[in-house]
């Protein structure tokens, strides 16, 4: 009995330590799902994955269709980042236990900022020149329509990680809008 007990404590002194290492220590940031977050950030994350899936939609089209080396490049570069900026919001809202939005482009296409599925029709039969200035100019405006989204979560919004990637995205997508005002002009 004695050697029970013994063993008994010492399994359980064992415990303490491994269990005091896996608490947070004060000061750290609580996982994204524990974190503050409101009504505006998950509506900012299923809003702006369909917005992102078009972006993606819209840059897959460069490949094949631009001459402008700026044109492919940046389809290139867009498809990796909004690809990762979805990857962040589904996962928030996956630990909020709320819904990712289905890839369902009949939805996306209403939405405020939106190409309907004729513009895109439209943009797939061009190429050459005609389509580099016709794929910047509606990517511009597509853009801006992102960055209003960004700026609403801004105002609204109070789990940082989400106000974080907004400050990020407007940041990049001015600089690209700029980018893009500049090929135009």
């Amino acid at each position: 009995m004695r050697v029970r007990t013994c063993l008994l404590i010492a399994a359980l002194a064992l415990c303490v330590p491994v269990s005091a290492a896996c608490a947070p220590a004060t000061g750290e940031p609580l996982p994204a799902a524990q974190a503050a977050y409101g009504e505006a950030d998950i509506r900012f994350s299923q809003e702006m994955i369909p917005h992102h899936r078009q972006t993606i939609q819209l840059a897959g089209l460069a490949e094949g269709r631009a001459d402008n080396l700026y044109v492919q490049d940046l389809g290139g570069r867009l498809i990796a980042l909004e690809q990762a900026d979805i990857d962040k919001m589904a996962s928030w809202l996956r630990e909020w236990k709320r819904k990712v939005p289905p890839d369902d482009a009949k939805v996306a296409h209403s939405m405020p900022g939106m190409l309907s599925a004729e513009q895109i029709k439209v943009l797939e039969g061009m190429s050459g020149a005609e389509f580099d200035k016709s794929w910047l100019t509606v990517l511009s405006r597509h853009l801006a329509s992102g960055t209003e989204m960004a700026e609403k979560v801004l105002d609204q919004g109070r789990h940082q990680p989400t106000l974080r990637l907004a400050k990020e995205m407007i940041k990049n997508q001015r600089a690209t809008i700029a980018e893009i005002a500049g090929l135009l002009a």
